[in-house]
């Protein structure tokens, strides 16, 4: 009898969540890693739940137009996510977003462009990955940054 109560109380606990969960700040109210990036707070950041895992910044995708001497001949778009160090890279990156896309699309326009991020009509990933990660790093520094990852490439002619 008395095994059947511990069990059922043991049960109970346990289905009972604020009894058992960890707290979500620290002691003295601070914000934990889970409170930072991937959550609810931050959707533009994942990653680094556990000790570590990597951190993402995940960019809206970059619509680049491509024209030449005769005009417009198609339409590129790229989906970047940024590999971070620390959630205080990823947070720099966040709030420096505007010119983070600016380097962004200075860098990529003009190669895609004049064909240098090309090989004929095809998008040439490494060197766009390349182009990309020089961007970054002249805007945020490369102390912080692990990689650039080309997630996906789209391109339409027109």
């Amino acid at each position: 009898m008395k095994r059947s109560a511990l069990l059922i109380g043991l049960v109970a606990m346990l289905a009972m969540p604020g009894i058992v969960a960890v707290p979500a700040h620290a002691a003295d109210g601070a914000p934990t890693k889970a409170d930072k990036g991937g959550g609810k707070k931050n959707p533009g950041i994942s990653g680094g739940k556990f000790s570590g895992d990597p951190i993402y910044v995940h960019l809206q995708p970059l619509v680049l137009p491509i024209i030449n001497a005769s005009g417009a001949e198609q339409i590129v778009t790229l989906i970047v996510t940024i590999q971070v160090k620390d959630f205080d890279t990823a947070d720099t990156i966040q709030s420096h977003m505007p010119v983070v896309r600016d380097a962004l699309m200075r860098a990529l326009y003009g190669g895609l462009g004049d064909g240098d991020l090309r090989d004929g009509y095809m998008v040439d990933v490494a060197k766009v990955k390349a182009k990309a990660t020089a961007a970054i790093d002249s805007v945020i520094g490369a102390a912080g940054i692990r990689d650039v990852l080309i997630e996906d490439v789209g391109q339409r002619m027109l």
